[in-house]
C-alpha cells in the first residue's frame, strides 16, 4: 500500500461487501453505509467531482462535521486526484474565506444549514469558487442517477504528490497550509497497524474533528483494520453517545479525560460510602499498579485484593464509558501524569502520543505493554527523535510534511536541510527511549527575574481540582507567575447548594468569596509542591470558559494562549497591582 486510493482499494475488497463500515446516530435510529454501499458512494461521488471540473491538483475544501459523508468525499478526491482542504466545522465566515482562498480551492463542499450559511457568506468573496452543499447538492444521499468513476477513470497517484492541505489550527499567528503527501499518511498506516491489536470485531467511536490530521489518522487506521466507526458530531456530545456505542477503542484529547476525572471524583465525594469504599479500591489498586510501572510483579495478596476492587468498584466506572473499551488514546496536548495513573488504575489504559499536523501527526505514542506514564512513548517505527542542544524535540522520517503551502520561508524554517522537524516542543529521552514533553518552546515563562518556568504541567495540575475547569498560568516577562482560572460551574453549583447558597448565577458564583476560597486551596496545595519560582502568587477567576466558538480554544481544545492574554489584558495587570483583591498565596521560601 503506497497511496490512499491503496487503502480505499483495501477496505473495499478485504471486507465482506455487506457488513457495517460507517454510521452516525439519526434521531432514534442509525444512518450508516455497508462496505458496498461506501464503495459505491466514493465512485459516484468521484464522478460528479469530475462533473463539476475537478482535475488532478485542484483543491477542494470541505467544511463539514465528522459524518460518514465526510471520509466518502475524502476518498473521492483521491480518486479524482483532487486535493482536499478540510475546514473545522466551527470555523467563523472570515476564517473560511482566508484559507478557501489561501489554498486557491475549486470547490467548496459544506454540510448542514448553518455552515451553508457561513460558507456562502465568505463565498461574496471568493470568485469562481463553487459552493455545493454534500446533503444535497453533492447528491451524496441520492446517487443512483451519477455516473460511476470506474477503474478506467480512477486516478492513480504518486506516493509523493500531494493528497491533502491541512491548515494548522494556530495557537499563535495565522494558520499555514500544511502539505501532506500520500506518503505521509500511509507510512503512518503501515508503522502503526503492528503495534496494536486491532481488527474487523472492534467498535470505534470518532469525535475529535476530523479536519484534524489526529482523528483522521486514526480513522485511515480503523479502516484499514476492518472496525466500524461510528461518528459523533461534535466532542460535546462524546459522553452521552458512549453508552450507545459501547466502543472498544477510542481517541481523545487530555481535556476530555480531565472532565471525565474530575465529574467522577466529584460525585463520589458527595457519597460518603462509596468514598470509603472507593479509596480503599484506589490504595490496593495503586499498590498493584505502582509495581507494573516499575516493571515488578504486586503480590498475591495485592493482586487478589484488586480484582476484588475492580469487580466491585471500578467496573462502575468503565460503564461510564460503555463498559468495553480495551484502551485509548490520548493525543494533542500534554496529559497530567496523575489523571493517567487514575485510569490506568481502574483498569482504562490510556496511551499517551504526541505528534504535530506538521508530522502526519505521529512522531511518538506509547504501546500497551510497555506504557510509561508521564511519556509519550517511543518514537513511532521508521521516525528518529533526537533533543537539539536547546532542549528542542526534532524529528525525521517518511511522515514529515512536503512543506508549508506557498510559505518557502516558513518551510526552511520548520524543517532544515537534513530533513530535521523542528516541532517547537522541549522534551527529553529517558534511558528506554521514552519521549517526555516538558512544555512548548514558544510558551516558555521567562520572568523578570530570569527564571524559566513551563506553564503547562502547572496548568494540567491545576485542571485536576473539581472546581477549576482551566488554567493559564501568566509571568512572561513580570516578577513573578498569576493564573486565569475557569470554574468548573457543574460541580461549583452543587457545592453551592449543598452550602444553601441557592439561585446564583454563573457570574454570582465566580465572584462570590466562597468559589475564591475554593480556588485558593487549590492553588496553595500546588504550591507546597513546586519551586518557589513556579508558584502561583495570585490569581483572577472567569465568570466563563474558554470555548472554542469564543476564539480562546483550538479545535483540540488547547487554550490559544494569545488570544487569552490579549482578551484579558487588564485582569493580568490588575493582578501585578497592589490593589489586587486576592492575596499573595506564594508560600514562604
Amino acid at each position: 500500500m503506497n497511496t490512499l486510493v491503496d487503502l480505499f482499494e483495501h477496505v473495499v475488497r478485504t471486507n465482506p461487501p455487506e457488513r457495517e463500515l460507517l454510521r452516525i446516530r439519526a434521531g432514534k435510529d442509525w444512518r450508516g453505509y455497508t462496505v458496498r454501499g461506501f464503495e459505491t458512494a466514493v465512485r459516484q461521488t468521484a464522478g460528479r467531482l469530475r462533473e463539476a471540473g475537478v482535475q488532478p491538483g485542484d483543491r477542494v475544501a470541505l467544511f463539514s462535521e465528522n459524518r460518514p459523508e465526510w471520509h466518502i468525499v475524502d476518498f473521492a478526491c483521491q480518486l479524482t486526484g483532487g486535493i482536499l482542504v478540510p475546514l473545522y466545522p466551527t470555523l467563523p465566515a472570515n476564517m473560511v474565506e482566508h484559507i478557501v482562498s489561501d489554498a486557491g480551492a475549486k470547490l467548496l463542499l459544506v454540510s448542514g444549514k448553518d455552515r451553508a450559511r457561513i460558507a456562502l457568506q465568505a463565498s461574496d468573496r471568493l470568485p469562481g469558487v463553487r459552493v455545493l452543499g454534500i446533503d444535497a447538492g453533492l447528491g451524496l444521499d441520492h446517487l443512483n442517477d451519477l455516473p460511476i468513476a470506474g477503474e478506467g477513470g480512477t486516478h492513480q497517484p504518486s506516493p509523493t504528490d500531494l493528497a491533502s492541505l491541512i491548515y494548522t489550527s494556530g495557537t499563535t499567528g495565522e494558520p499555514k497550509g500544511v502539505m501532506l503527501s500520500h506518503r505521509n499518511f500511509v507510512s503512518q498506516l503501515t508503522a502503526l497497524r503492528p503495534l496494536y491489536p486491532i481488527d474487523e470485531t472492534d467498535e470505534v467511536m470518532s469525535f475529535l474533528p476530523l479536519s484534524h490530521v489526529f482523528q483522521r489518522i486514526l480513522d485511515y487506521l480503523f479502516l484499514y483494520c476492518g472496525c466500524r466507526i461510528t461518528y459523533v458530531d461534535a466532542v460535546e456530545k462524546a459522553g452521552p453517545m458512549l453508552p450507545l456505542i459501547r466502543p472498544t477503542i477510542m481517541a481523545s484529547v487530555p481535556r476530555v479525560y480531565e472532565r471525565a476525572y474530575v465529574q467522577i471524583m466529584g460525585r463520589i465525594q458527595k457519597q460518603p460510602r462509596l468514598k470509603k469504599l472507593f479509596t480503599w479500591a484506589m490504595r490496593v489498586g495503586r499498590r498493584v499498579k505502582e509495581a507494573q510501572w516499575q516493571r515488578r510483579r504486586a503480590p498475591l495478596g495485592a493482586r487478589l485484593q484488586y480484582a476484588l476492587a475492580r469487580r466491585l468498584v471500578f467496573h462502575k466506572v468503565l460503564e461510564r464509558f460503555g463498559g468495553r473499551l480495551r484502551f485509548t488514546v490520548s493525543g494533542g496536548a500534554p496529559l497530567a501524569r496523575e489523571i493517567a495513573e487514575f485510569f490506568d488504575i481502574v483498569g482504562l489504559p490510556v496511551l499517551n502520543g504526541y505528534g504535530l499536523t506538521e508530522s502526519a501527526p505521529v512522531i511518538a505514542v506509547n504501546r500497551l505493554e510497555s506504557n510509561r506514564l508521564g511519556s509519550v512513548g517511543l518514537p513511532t517505527p521508521g521516525v528518529e527523535v533526537k533533543i537539539a542542544q536547546d532542549g528542542e524535540i526534532l524529528a525525521r522520517g517518511p511522515n514529515i510534511m512536503m512543506g508549508y503551502w506557498n510559505k518557502p520561508e516558513a518551510t526552511r524554517e520548520a524543517v532544515d536541510t537534513e530533513g530535521w522537524l523542528h516541532t517547537g516542543d522541549i522534551g527529553r529521552i529517558d534511558e528506554a527511549g521514552n519521549l517526555y514533553i516538558t512544555d512548548r518552546k514558544k510558551d516558555l515563562i521567562v520572568t523578570a527575574g530570569g527564571k524559566n518556568v513551563a506553564p503547562q504541567p502547572i496548568e494540567a495540575r491545576l485542571a485536576t481540582n473539581p472546581y477549576i475547569a482551566q488554567a493559564v498560568a501568566i509571568g512572561d516577562n513580570y516578577p513573578y507567575l498569576t493564573a486565569l482560572l475557569t470554574p468548573n460551574f457543574e460541580n461549583l453549583q452543587a457545592y453551592f447548594e449543598e452550602q444553601k447558597l441557592n439561585g446564583k448565577s454563573k457570574e454570582d458564583m465566580a465572584a462570590h468569596p466562597v468559589t475564591e476560597a475554593l480556588l485558593a486551596e487549590a492553588v496553595k496545595n500546588l504550591n507546597s509542591q513546586l519551586a518557589s519560582y513556579e508558584r502561583i502568587r495570585r490569581f483572577t477567576i472567569l465568570p466563563t470558559e474558554f470555548t472554542l466558538e469564543s476564539g480562546e480554544l483550538t479545535p483540540t481544545l488547547k487554550v490559544k494562549r494569545k488570544v487569552v492574554t490579549e482578551r484579558y489584558r487588564k485582569q493580568i495587570e490588575d493582578m501585578y497591582l497592589k490593589t489586587h483583591r486576592t492575596a499573595d498565596y506564594a508560600l514562604d521560601e
